[in-house]
């Protein structure tokens, strides 16, 4: 009655694939539990929290401009470094990739992180691009992200105790500039070295951008962190958003942004409340991009899929047309010599 024969093989794999689904909702809830923990924990101290409210209403304007478009310009980073690791593999279209990473910004806040998952579909089913080469450049993504807290770690580490944040950032442009540099020459002799170069520098400049968020997060508090600060909270944060469980470590960075800060020694003393609020405050301003942004980029996505079905009906239409013609012309009786 049924053709073929039934392997048990898909069984084994939906098997295998309920508890990694559950697993994956678990950490979700954990997320949103250490989320709404960390909006408990600051509302704990009535004081500290009116206090936070009275800076944050007479901050520093530089800092909450650049609270509000770092957001912005985090996505730009992270889609062109990703455009440039991907362009390795396939032609993608900057605006394209933007695109894509900024609807996948907004679904991974979702349980499972739907907006990867889309992403590496999206890569093999409109740009031809195998998925074991679009998670590859995830991978490189998060490589490139560790080089370059690394980096900032061991610059910092050098400079003299009394530097600001203000050098410490005019410190780390040099080997955003020397990346660059061998970017361009890497493209002389090999694409996929330039591509790879070139993913480098924008996602130095991603986690810069990061930096300066948090001086600017924790200036609305009327704190001034030291580079020393600024470095390990940055990259406890950038640790955070790798968990698998949520997207932009939805909770877990918040914990470990104030873990960090305890840490530290040098500059002023910073305590888990004020560092936990400072990141709430760069998660609120998140939101505020993410939500519009995500839903734009989503449409644009939606529509370019749409496109792409269109044409690869009309193809398939023309194709079967050819064969049709093809196949009437053999019938028909033809002229001597041809």
């Amino acid at each position: 009655m049924f053709k073929g024969s039934f392997s048990s093989e898909p069984c084994i794999e939906g098997a295998q694939r309920v508890p990694k689904r559950g697993r994956r909702l678990l950490g979700f809830v954990i997320g949103v539990g250490l989320l709404v923990g960390a909006g408990v924990y600051l509302l704990r101290d009535p004081e500290q929290f009116k206090g936070f409210v009275n800076n944050i209403g007479h901050a520093p304007l530089w800092a909450t401009v650049v609270v509000l478009v770092g957001p912005m310009v985090n996505w730009l980073c992270v889609g062109l470094c990703l455009h440039a690791l991907v362009r390795r593999h396939g032609v993608v279209g900057r605006r394209e990739m933007l695109s894509l990473v900024g609807s996948a910004w907004l679904l991974n806040h979702l349980p499972m992180r739907p907006g990867l998952v889309g992403r590496v579909g999206y890569h093999a089913k409109v740009n031809n691009i195998r998925v074991r080469d679009s998670i590859e450049a995830s991978v490189w993504s998060m490589v490139h992200a560790a080089i370059a807290n690394g980096i900032a770690l061991a610059i910092v580490l050098l400079l003299p105790s009394d530097t600001t944040v203000l050098m410490l950032i005019v410190y780390l442009l040099i080997p955003l500039a020397v990346f660059g540099l061998l970017a361009a020459g890497a493209f002389t002799k090999s694409s996929s070295a330039g591509y790879l170069l070139l993913g480098l520098v924008f996602r130095n400049a991603d986690v810069l951008v990061w930096m300066v968020r948090y001086a600017g997060a924790f200036a609305m508090l009327g704190i001034t962190i030291s580079p020393v600060q600024i470095v390990l909270i940055t990259a406890a944060s950038q640790i955070a958003q790798v968990i698998p469980f949520t997207g932009g470590g939805l909770g877990f960075r918040e914990w470990g942004v104030g873990l960090a800060a305890g840490m530290t020694h040098t500059g002023a003393a910073i305590s888990m409340r004020t560092a936990i609020g400072a990141d709430v405050i760069n998660r609120i301003a998140e939101t505020v991009t993410v939500i519009p942004l995500g839903l734009i980029c989503s449409a644009l996505v939606a529509r370019r899929v749409r496109r792409w079905n269109d044409e690869r009906v009309g193809n398939e239409g023309s194709a079967e047309d050819e064969s049709a013609c093809h196949a009437e012309n053999q019938d028909e009786p033809g002229e001597p010599g041809e």
